[in-house]
């Protein structure tokens, strides 16, 4: 969950300046989108490098569509995919989340033999929540245990990076600085072999709140992925990643990060809730399988276009008390030309499994 981001006042004439952009932009998207069509436009061509994430599952979950999205991408792999593979527990231990756990998705020489065939490069995800992040980098010895383990995992596996998603409530100015320092030596461990390592961040549109520093990942050697999206948990019923919103997390970013160090994430899934008056009872990361399937979803080109926010390009609907926001190829094709038309270069997207790409593939 996301904390509020609060934005200072603009002069009137870069709020004129920022808008003449936007209103370009989506003019731009709009004019190469087949709004309400059955078949998926692309609004731009895509970036240099797309990038996808991949987590594991239980069994009957959306996820579980991977291995047949995998095949499909084999005969032209994208370039970077990231299972979640690694995971810290509240007691700050690396563990591995095995197939035998999480049968789908989880590792399995099987399964990294299948995302290796349908990327170029793969990048194994560590998550951590709040009390495994504090518990990892509070000790040195457990800072020492935590980068062999990862260093072993990716060599032994014969990976190309580490992608970290480490997503405490808030970072203080030390947990932060142990962090960073974490960063440096991962980086070092891995960069003699020629492998890389992303870092995952929460979307700024000025100064963050606590003390994470898009600045300090990059001066560490890493790369840094903003997620930009979950704006729901900013303001009841937001849209996902809506475009002005977008554009300035983009803006703020590559104020902080030259464009060679960083990454944009979009959303690919959608959310459901049952109270637009504050941010409460949200469900996110809903598969869009999963959403249409939902009271409500549009069943017709015409119905979806009639749903089709103008501010985001996601489908918005209320059914039987419950509000519904979800991402297609459509809207995911205009928040790829915002991203594009700012000089950004790298996306990854959240995630594959039963969710929708920029040209539909590979869903």
């Amino acid at each position: 969950m996301r904390g509020v981001v609060h934005r200072p006042a603009e002069p009137n004439a870069v709020r004129a300046a920022r808008w003449a952009t936007m209103c370009l932009v989506l003019l731009t998207v709009f004019t190469g989108l087949q709004i309400g069509s059955s078949a998926p436009a692309l609004a731009a061509p895509l970036p240099q490098t797309v990038e996808g994430w991949i987590y594991p599952s239980s069994l009957g979950q959306p996820a579980c569509n991977v291995p047949t999205e995998l095949s499909s991408l084999s005969s032209a792999p994208i370039a970077i995919l990231k299972p979640e593979y690694l995971t810290v527990t509240n007691t700050g231990r690396v563990v591995t989340e095995t197939a035998s756990s999480l049968p789908c998705n989880g590792y399995s020489p099987a399964n990294v033999t299948a995302v290796r065939a349908a990327a170029q490069r793969v990048f194994v995800t560590v998550s951590a929540g709040t009390r495994g992040t504090k518990a990892l980098l509070n000790k040195l010895a457990r800072r020492a245990t935590a980068l062999t383990a990862i260093t072993n995992f990716v060599v032994s596996n014969r990976l190309n990076g580490v992608d970290l998603d480490f997503e405490p409530s808030r970072w203080s100015t030390t947990v932060w600085g142990e962090f960073t320092s974490f960063v440096s030596s991962l980086v070092r461990n891995l960069q003699t072999t020629g492998r890389g390592v992303e870092v995952d961040l929460e979307p700024f549109t000025t100064t963050p709140w606590d003390a994470q520093r898009y600045g300090a990942v990059a001066a560490a050697g890493a790369q840094v992925v903003v997620m930009a999206y979950d704006h729901e948990f900013d303001s009841p019923c937001a849209p996902i990643s809506p475009y002005s919103w977008l554009q300035q997390v983009v803006s703020y970013a590559r104020s902080q990060v030259s464009a060679t160090h960083l990454t944009i994430g979009l959303p690919s899934y959608g959310y459901t809730t049952t109270n637009c008056k504050k941010v409460a009872h949200v469900t996110s990361n809903v598969a869009y399988v999963t959403m249409r399937n939902m009271p409500g979803f549009p069943s017709t080109p015409t119905a979806v276009q009639n749903l089709r926010d103008s501010s985001s390009g996601e489908i918005r609907w209320n059914s039987g008390g419950v509000f519904h926001d979800v991402v297609d190829s459509t809207a995911l094709n205009a928040k790829l030309a915002v991203v594009e038309a700012m000089g950004v270069t790298d996306v990854s997207v959240w995630s594959l499994g039963g969710e929708p790409w920029f040209d539909g593939n590979p869903s």
